[in-house]
């Protein structure tokens, strides 16, 4: 059947189709421990990402369709890949595995450099998870930059920004840690023990899809730097789901999440 002039004509000059959530790539940097596992999790089944990037100490063998390792163990630190953006995850929760001699681990101490050579490499938007003790903190830092180091980074100009602040759970390894150690594990133990139900400890795959979330509906043409609390996060465990909090946060409503 012979094509209408007219229709090719109308056809080619419809505008292309935008690209989909699942044609970008994303880079994950610190899988190791059960938070850092669930967002990775999370990246690879949400089939958001046509591909993964994973910060890993060396060589890593998969057959997982879309995960990319990133050896960032490597004397020379490689480039950072082409990816819309990256999650850095600083996971207090640890324990002895195979997954955390195979994937990068992360401190505090390195948010700075990271977040450099993540915007010298052209990512733009930048989501930090970073677990915390609600009650080791005033009020006014919950919803806010806590540190000098996470105002530092806010100054290097991502176009997007989020700070996501689970409270931290006390699970570690006794038998690795000194008295003094164990005493401070046993006295966050009973501080959690005091919190408001908005500020205990969730789940981490709750974390890991809330930050998803967020990620997925913050509005493209709106930029900025954004704080979840411990408050915001636990809202993502009510029936209602990661999907309907990361959307009530993000609405109008919550001017005062933005930094």
């Amino acid at each position: 059947m012979p094509i209408d002039p007219m229709t090719a004509l109308q056809a080619a000059s419809r505008p292309a189709p935008a690209a989909s959530a699942a044609t970008r790539s994303l880079l994950v940097i610190g899988a190791a421990g059960p938070l850092g596992s669930a967002v990775l999790e999370q990246a690879l089944s949400s089939g958001r990402h046509a591909s993964v990037h994973v910060a890993t100490t060396g060589p890593l063998q998969t057959a997982m369709r879309g995960l990319v390792p990133l050896n960032l163990a490597a004397p020379v630190r490689p480039p950072v890949p082409s990816v819309a953006a990256a999650v850095v995850v600083f996971d207090r929760a640890r324990g002895r595995t195979g997954r955390e001699e195979a994937f990068f681990d992360t401190e505090p101490a390195q948010l700075i450099e990271l977040a450099r050579w993540l915007k010298a490499g052209g990512v733009d938007t930048l989501a930090v998870v970073l677990p915390h003790a609600p009650a080791m903190l005033p009020d006014a830092l919950r919803h806010g930059l806590a540190t000098l180091a996470e105002q530092e980074v806010a100054m290097l100009g991502f176009r997007r920004l989020l700070f996501v602040r689970p409270t931290q759970f006390s699970r570690v390894d006794e038998g690795a840690l000194t008295r003094l150690q164990r005493f401070a594990a046993w006295w966050l133990s009973q501080l959690q023990l005091m919190l408001p139900s908005r500020e205990r400890p969730v789940r981490a795959a709750t974390v890991a899809a809330f930050v998803f979330e967020v990620l997925q509906q913050w509005p493209a043409q709106e930029s900025g730097t954004r704080v979840a609390s411990a408050e915001v996060v636990c809202d993502a465990a009510k029936p209602e789901g990661p999907a309907a909090a990361a959307a009530r946060w993000l609405g109008p409503a919550r001017a005062d999440a933005t930094v």
